[in-house]
């Protein structure tokens, strides 16, 4: 019983990044299933990103906790998804927004040159 209560903040730290990669792997498939363009593309990435995500999920738990699936477990991995997926569309808002407005702003800046010569 003091292995696993020693082990407590490796196993919050670690449930937490996995939280976080499994994020990372949501916003991978979204950006895949973009690029596709395909309602059934979508579909399929998500069903592997769900699969892939609680694969890694169930074996860091299995490794790291020793098989001890615990409730604050579940609640850190969904804190930390949580966290990962509003961090990340704050960032890729602000990033393809400035992206667009750089776009905008350069295709305007050449329509009025042309407009003058």
């Amino acid at each position: 019983m003091l292995y696993p209560t020693l082990n407590q903040p490796l196993v919050l730290l670690i449930i937490f990044l996995v939280g976080f990669v499994c994020g990372c792997i949501f916003d991978l498939a979204r950006i895949l299933s973009t690029l596709a363009g395909d309602i059934w593309a979508k579909h399929i990435l998500d069903f592997f990103a769900i699969v892939i995500s609680f694969s890694i999920l169930f074996f860091s738990n299995l490794i790291f906790n020793l098989g001890q699936f615990r409730l604050y477990v579940l609640a850190i991995f969904l804190l930390s998804f949580a966290l990962e997926r509003f961090f990340s569309k704050i960032l890729w808002t602000k990033v393809l927004s400035k992206w667009y407005s750089s776009i905008t702003r350069k295709r305007e800046e050449s329509r009025a040159k042309r407009k003058n010569h």
